[in-house]
């Protein structure tokens, strides 16, 4: 069985997947947060991806990464993001590579095209980044830092731009890019065992009516969705006339984070 090491454990999207993933792959959970409740095959180091030495002894013996730890939010300063997004996303990549870890994936996010109106296109897989805020940009850089290590090293990396991940569906747009947990799991184990990948980006959506992405690399290397958005909508669904136009973000990729204003550069808090 293959070790797994997952940043970010204790979120959302990797409380989510452990389940999932401990069913095929013994697991090391990283994480700030203390992680008490473990099965098996599953063990927990208590860490900052912002100390070297937290990284270099997390990624020792593992087989492959998934990358999901991050600071997010539509208010996020950019100085706030450099030290836990670009800083520590290029040492873990590094650290990777330095203790032979064969495959890494990158937890991205859809805000990289979070700009585009819903409209602008029939679907946004091959688009231009267009990242929506501070949070997204930190991601165009992540998947950079991926295509470089790609090239380099020999590594095998897979960028999954994640879309909704909450366990249902609240709104019209989110009803667009959302994923289930088991739909996710499926990404991530073609990231870790797919013989051919060496570089690749996939999006991390279930099937969805009116879907904002077809995902055609994903199903090109056997992604099969199990799973629809319309049948995990929740019981207060905002449909599109419910949503406020201005604060919703009803009309952009992004949604809220793309009608959220930047916080200054010039103005240091």
């Amino acid at each position: 069985m293959q070790t797994l090491l997952i940043t970010g454990a204790a979120g959302i999207v990797g409380t989510a997947l452990r389940p999932l993933l401990r069913q095929h792959y013994a697991l090391r959970l990283f994480d700030r947060s203390v992680i008490s409740e473990l099965a098996a095959n599953e063990t927990a180091v208590q860490g900052d991806l912002t100390c070297t030495a937290d990284i270099l002894q997390a990624v020792q013996g593992v087989d492959a990464v998934l990358h999901l730890a991050c600071a997010h939010g539509t208010d996020i300063r950019f100085e706030t993001t450099l030290k836990p997004n670009y800083d520590a996303t290029l040492q873990l990549l590094e650290a990777a590579e330095r203790s032979g870890v064969k495959r890494f994936i990158f937890a991205s996010s859809h805000h990289v095209l979070g700009q585009y109106r819903t409209d602008a296109a029939p679907v946004f897989d091959d688009l231009p980044v267009a990242p929506d805020s501070y949070y997204a940009l930190s991601k165009v850089f992540g998947e950079a830092c991926c295509a470089t290590f790609a090239q380099r090293s020999a590594m095998a990396l897979c960028v999954i731009r994640i879309g909704n991940a909450d366990p249902q569906v609240s709104d019209a747009r989110r009803l667009r890019l959302w994923v289930s947990a088991r739909d996710l799991a499926q990404l991530v184990s073609i990231g870790i065992e797919h013989p051919t990948l060496h570089h690749e980006v996939f999006y991390g959506v279930s099937d969805s009516p009116q879907a904002l992405f077809s995902n055609h690399r994903a199903k090109a290397m056997g992604y099969r969705p199990q799973d629809n958005a319309k049948d995990f909508v929740a019981a207060r669904f905002l449909d599109y006339d419910a949503m406020c136009a201005h604060t919703s973000g009803r009309d952009f990729v992004g949604g809220a984070y793309a009608v959220s204003p930047l916080a200054s550069c010039l103005e240091r808090p």
